[in-house]
């Protein structure tokens, strides 16, 4: 049960962490979905939101180290 509740906050940091590093720096966000913000009456929340939501768990991973992970980003 402890195991579940630790890999549970885990997730739940992981796209609190991606959902501030796009709400706060939009350009990270693909050019699709920067172009979706032009063109939409959706404000950027719930368009960051939308866009975290469609992830994969694997991509979300992967764009988690692209943001944070000094090593990645190298």
């Amino acid at each position: 049960h402890y195991r579940v509740m630790r890999m549970a906050g885990k997730a739940r940091r992981l796209l609190s962490d991606l959902f501030h590093a796009y709400v706060e720096c939009p350009d990270q966000l693909p050019t699709s979905i920067q172009a979706k913000l032009r063109d939409t009456d959706e404000g950027l929340h719930r368009v960051v939101c939308d866009y975290i939501a469609g992830m994969t768990d694997r991509y979300a991973m992967t764009e988690y180290k692209k943001l944070f992970d000094p090593e990645e980003r190298a």
